[in-house]
């Protein structure tokens, strides 16, 4: 993992200024991962023109070398949200942490179409309902907001909350090879 990190309460992305949940300097972020998560709300938004952008904690119950189970899991969603919806293209962005627990657990953030889902009640459904074999999924209070093209204050508010995946908290507790974090590759459109 990259070892640029922030305290900083904001960061500058393109032309963007964003806060960042650091507590107000008391905590440091991973400058990467906030990058890659802004250029794939980024991008949503620029094939359409809101986005529905929401978060999803997984937990284990046993340790996992890799990744594979949250690898899985996108692969199926991609096929689900194509059969159920149409959907072509999704955003996404996950972390893998562990501290003091045996098992690592993941934070999940996806970002859809909101002209084909207006609320991830269903998504999130579908989702736990796959992960319990391999752990306890828990969605947060407040867990999604509809954003628009060109509403700033709306991105920034969900920014700052995702900012929080960013944490150099949990990080770092992988085997050599072992990804950290992964992000969806959307591209803004032409």
């Amino acid at each position: 993992m990259a070892r640029r990190l922030t305290n900083s309460t904001h960061i500058k992305l393109s032309g963007c200024d964003l806060p960042i949940n650091t507590s107000q300097g008391k905590y440091r972020c991973y400058e990467e991962i906030l990058e890659r998560t802004y250029s794939q709300m980024d991008a949503m938004l620029s094939h359409h023109s809101r986005a529905l952008i929401f978060r999803l904690d997984l937990s284990c119950e046993s340790y996992t070398s890799d990744n594979k189970l949250v690898s899985k899991l996108i692969r199926k969603l991609r096929k689900h949200l194509l059969t159920q919806y149409n959907m072509k293209r999704f955003g996404y962005v996950w972390v893998r942490e562990q501290e003091k627990a045996k098992a690592q657990h993941y934070h999940l953030v996806l970002i859809v179409d909101a002209n084909k889902v207006r609320h991830p009640s269903k998504i999130l459904q579908w989702l736990e309902a796959r992960w319990q074999p391999y752990g306890r999924p828990w969605t947060p209070k407040n867990c999604f907001y509809l954003v628009g093209r060109d509403d700033h204050t709306k991105l920034a508010e969900a920014f700052e909350r995702i900012s929080y995946l960013a944490k150099e908290r949990g990080k770092g507790y992988v085997p050599a090879g072992t990804n950290s974090y992964s992000a969806s590759r959307l591209a803004l459109k032409d």
